[in-house]
């Protein structure tokens, strides 16, 4: 006298009887939290280690100009701070340009650049004719 798998009863003392089909529903609900648990572990572990290597990595910052340590870089390579050089004014274009780089010709005047240099030429020519 067999009873049928559907009919099968589990006395609980709680909640009376449960059926054979809620006790697998129960296991798949198991299986499925399980899940969920190990994949929310493998998370926090990846997220942790992708957190560690964030900080020793180089970020944007690192490349920024105002980066202390660019700037420790930039002046170990360039021989220590650089001095302030004077800016001089274009007179063709009126452009402040570094004494440095600034062209001169015989008059002491200032140029930014070649071509300015050759458009104050032509018109103190054109003046002339």
């Amino acid at each position: 006298m067999g009873i049928p798998n559907s009919e099968l009863r589990i006395p609980n003392s709680k909640a009376g009887v449960y059926s054979a089909s809620l006790l697998i529903g129960m296991d798949r609900m198991q299986r499925i939290l399980l899940v969920v648990v190990v994949l929310l572990v493998v998370w926090r572990i990846l997220a942790s280690i992708g957190k560690r290597l964030s900080e020793k990595a180089p970020g944007a910052d690192s490349f920024s100009r105002f980066s202390p340590e660019a700037r420790r870089w930039r002046q170990q390579a360039g021989g220590g701070a650089r001095t302030m050089e004077e800016l001089v004014e274009c007179i063709a274009c009126g452009t402040f340009v570094p004494t440095g780089r600034a062209l001169t010709d015989g008059d002491n005047r200032v140029f930014c650049s070649e071509d300015c240099r050759h458009q104050v030429r032509v018109s103190s020519e054109h003046e002339r004719d």
